[in-house]
């Protein structure tokens, strides 16, 4: 029991204590308020699954140098995050069939924080570990014959060929031929990357297609001089949006067009107009003829008078000269009348800045007419992604076979001989049996 002058010295020591600016409390009760770190423990730990104790320790005292907390204290701590979040997180790390950590999946997660100090020492300790195996190149030349492979079906299907048909060519499943169309995702993206050269002419339209009873478009950018597609994409609605996104990237990818010839969409002129204000621009001039011929129908009810009217109008685009079309188009102003007239002078004479050329999106429409044919019902439209996998294999099969001189000569569309793959993958007793009549018959 202390006596009187030992219990003053006490308070004397307390008070010196508590006179240097120290919390007495605060210091006896640190280690109950570091609990609170449970959360950024769980947190940390969430982000650097792949870590050993000691090195979730390591870094994370390394980023809060704020906090005062020994390995056994954090250790601590580490048993009592919540697993189950550990455990769902996990899982969308690893593959559903690795029931293992393995080197790949720790080298993937190392190389996304390569620049801690810690992590720079795991993955020195791993790849002094790793060895090269032997299967490796077999492995690489299975994946090489399955790439040519998924190439030929991309043609094929791209050509107009039915599932069953190429299944029954190559020995295959018809899972296994859709299975070898997913092989390569981005394959448009391997085309635009290929193609160096076009003529600067461009044009556009678009596309309606049917999916779930709903319409969707097909939005298409095609060398107007040749009539190789450019950029094809699938868009869900027909807007002004729509077409500005289509037009940013095909500026992106191609640059800025010395022409473009198009129909008279508002969609597309809005898209256009903000894309490329200060490029030249053509309307078809079928579309234009066309939309002033329902005109007459519904405005003149002399069936003379329409043909008249109707032989004037073509006869005034067919002239070859732009000075013999335009003249022709006055006369015809001039035997109009009525909302007829008001609408000829607003609509051809007053748009004959983007008349002049008499030019025609035949070369998109032709493009267009291929699109239907294989978007067609035989196919199925399950999905958009399925609308666009299919495009894709006509754009490439397009590209192959007529839009050689688009490519650069070292790209791999340009060197890729699909005849001598066909040689090679299909089966020629699967041929001969193909050709005789009861099996024809029965796949046909």
């Amino acid at each position: 029991m202390l006596g009187y002058k030992d219990r003053r010295d006490v308070d004397n020591y307390f008070r010196e204590f508590c006179s240097k600016g120290q919390d007495f409390l605060s210091f006896i009760t640190r280690k109950s308020e570091l609990s609170k770190y449970v959360i950024d423990i769980q947190e940390f730990v969430l982000a650097n699954l792949f870590l050993a104790p000691t090195e979730l320790y390591t870094m994370f005292m390394e980023k809060h140098q704020e906090i005062k907390m020994s390995q056994p204290t954090f250790n601590k701590y580490l048993t009592q995050i919540d697993t189950h979040q550990v455990l769902q997180h996990l899982h969308k790390c690893l593959d559903k069939n690795t029931a293992h950590f393995k080197n790949e999946h720790v080298i993937t997660y190392l190389a996304n924080n390569i620049s801690e100090s810690v992590v720079k020492k795991k993955i020195e300790v791993i790849q002094k570990e790793q060895k090269p195996q032997k299967s490796n190149h077999k492995a690489t030349n299975m994946s090489l014959k399955t790439t040519t492979l998924c190439y030929l079906v991309m043609f094929l299907v791209g050509s107009g060929m039915s599932y069953d048909l190429i299944s029954f060519v190559f020995g295959i499943s018809k899972s296994y031929v859709y299975k070898l169309l997913r092989n390569i995702p981005r394959i448009d993206q391997m085309i635009l990357e290929s193609i160096r050269r076009w003529s600067g002419k461009l044009c556009v339209d678009e596309k309606f297609v049917k999916h779930n009873g709903k319409w969707c478009y097909v939005f298409s950018a095609v060398d107007f001089t040749t009539g190789i597609p450019l950029l094809v994409r699938y868009f869900e609605n027909r807007t002004a949006v729509s077409w500005t996104l289509f037009f940013t990237e095909f500026k992106q990818k191609f640059s800025t067009p010395n022409l473009i010839v198009t129909d008279e969409c508002p969609s597309i002129a809005s898209g256009r107009l903000t894309v490329f204000s200060k490029v030249p621009f053509q309307c078809c001039k079928f579309h234009k003829m066309k939309n002033f011929i329902s005109k007459i129908y519904e405005h003149e009810k002399d069936p003379e008078m329409r043909k008249l009217l109707i032989n004037k109008l073509k006869q005034a685009f067919s002239r070859k000269t732009t000075g013999n079309r335009r003249k022709a188009l006055m006369e015809l102003s001039k035997i109009v009348y009525g909302n007829l007239k008001i609408f000829f002078q607003y609509a051809v004479l007053g748009q004959w800045k983007h008349l002049r050329k008499s030019l025609t999106s035949n070369t998109a429409e032709r493009w267009n007419r291929k699109i239907k044919k294989i978007v067609s019902g035989k196919y199925g439209l399950k999905s958009p992604e399925t609308i666009q996998l299919l495009i894709n294999c006509l754009w490439f099969k397009e590209i192959i076979m007529n839009g050689q001189i688009h490519l650069s000569p070292k790209s791999m569309l340009s060197n890729l001989n699909i005849s001598k793959i066909c040689q090679e993958k299909i089966l020629n007793k699967r041929m001969e049996h193909l050709f005789s009549n009861d099996k024809l018959c029965r796949v046909a």
